[in-house]
């Protein structure tokens, strides 16, 4: 396992965007350019009419039959990604594309606040947790970008924001007894990654409407109640912090990736407040994660009491957010070595730019590594490359090239069964020697031929 050096510095400034972490010089970083380029590119062959759709693999399930629109968390990675890029470059074809992005939104917005197929895997389905605090977070990105270029646009996206705010965040998951988030209004859950995404939505929320309350009566007592969910021990599993309660019971269940979910919000509590806990809480998060790394720079997919592991899947893409959580403390003085860990992501784009999902699907329950990759491994999905994207266009220099999306074409597996994954700018076809198994014509809402292996939820 690698471990980071962590440096501890207090009473640092927040920076004007957490969205951007980091500045390098842009000579440093010719391959992030270009990679940044590519996923770009493979981004554009995802969009359909009404916004960036395509399959879903997922450590829960999977929904590969439906492909429309997932208006759920990869907006949040999209827009703030091409608000990177905007910032970073001034191309107003980065802004261009973060306004499309949030006008899918707009656009689509129920009357009750909600976001259409806004649930991931679980799409078409509505109301989803964290999905929708992910979108109010790009919306609000947008607008505080805009309004700072002096654009009054910037009021109907957060307007919409808003719209989820008060009716769904708050009117139906705030728990007033548990004074916290439920993940569920019918159900007392509390899940303290999708948690942390709600606080990051009140927290940009009160930054853009100069009202505090949105903060001080429900951020800060969530942010109390994940810090409550960390384990505080002189073990290897310090700073985990737990993956969710059902009514009473704690399920400590430790999901890299989620913890680091955790970490913006935390980091937002300690600039508000300037109260080392969050700071703290932060900082051992971080240093919990980097201790699980291997020396290829993966991470496991869960990890439980006593450092049994699930190594596999291996996540490839969905690794952008915690290389931003590092970006993010790294602003605060406290630096952990992630090296590896993003060359492991680097490693996993292919030529059409996207990035694929995992390593090891089909070790998921064994442990035992076939030959062949899964085809959730190959597969490029827009919710977990928008993760990517955001890093990584975070590191740009002021000029990224200008790059296209190419065909490819692997070897793989499904269910016990060879075949062959195939990608265009126009489709996504699984075949044998004499079937196809599986096509998605890009931009249709549901796959046109689905058989029904692929009906696996």
């Amino acid at each position: 396992m690698a471990h980071g050096q962590q440096t501890y510095l207090t009473n640092t400034p927040a920076p004007a965007c957490l969205a951007s972490a980091s500045r390098m010089p842009s000579a440093a970083f010719t391959d992030i350019d270009t990679a940044t380029a590519k996923l770009a590119a493979w981004m554009e062959t995802m969009r359909g009419p009404g916004g960036y759709g395509g399959p879903v693999a997922h450590w829960w399930q999977q929904s590969l039959v439906y492909t429309g629109p997932g208006l759920d968390w990869r907006y949040e990675g999209i827009i703030a990604g091409y608000l990177n890029l905007w910032e970073r470059s001034g191309d107003a074809r980065w802004l261009h594309s973060a306004r499309r992005a949030g006008d899918d939104l707009v656009v689509a917005q129920t009357a009750e606040g909600h976001y259409p197929a806004s649930t991931f895997e679980i799409n078409p389905a509505t109301a989803g947790t964290p999905h929708e605090a992910a979108c109010d977070n790009g919306l609000l990105l947008l607008a505080l970008a805009l309004r700072a270029n002096r654009d009054e646009s910037y009021k109907r996206y957060a307007v919409t924001a808003e719209h989820n705010l008060r009716r769904f965040l708050i009117g139906r998951l705030w728990d007033v007894d548990a004074r916290a988030f439920r993940d569920s209004p019918h159900i007392p859950s509390f899940v303290p990654n999708k948690a942390a995404t709600i606080c990051e939505t009140l927290f940009l929320y009160a930054e853009l409407s100069g009202d505090s309350r949105w903060v001080e009566a429900y951020a800060l007592p969530t942010l109390d109640r994940i810090i409550a969910h960390q384990v505080c021990s002189d073990r290897g599993d310090n700073g985990a912090i737990a993956q969710n309660t059902l009514g009473r019971q704690r399920i400590e269940k430790y999901f890299p990736i989620y913890i680091a979910r955790c970490i913006p919000a935390l980091v937002r509590g300690y600039y508000w407040t300037n109260a080392e806990r969050y700071i703290a809480s932060a900082q051992a998060a971080l240093g919990f994660i980097a201790r699980q790394v291997y020396p290829d720079g993966s991470l496991p997919a869960v990890v439980y009491p006593g450092r049994r592991v699930n190594r596999y899947p291996a996540w490839i893409a969905p690794l952008g957010d915690v290389l931003r959580a590092a970006d993010i403390l790294a602003l605060l003085g406290i630096f952990v070595n992630f090296g590896m860990t993003r060359q492991w992501l680097l490693a996993g784009q292919d030529a059409s730019g996207g990035f694929q999902t995992a390593h090891g699907f089909a070790a998921h329950s064994t442990g035992r590594l076939p030959a062949r990759p899964d085809v959730r491994d190959v597969l490029h999905v827009a919710g977990w490359c928008d993760k990517a994207f955001r890093y990584l266009a975070g590191h740009t220099g002021n000029h990224p090239p200008t790059e296209a999306s190419a065909a490819i074409a692997v070897d793989c597996i499904f269910r016990g069964k060879p075949m062959r994954f195939v990608e265009d700018t126009g489709k996504i076809e699984i075949t044998t020697a004499n079937k196809v198994y599986y096509r998605w014509q890009k931009g249709s809402p549901w796959a046109e031929i689905a058989s029904p292996e692929f009906w696996l939820r």
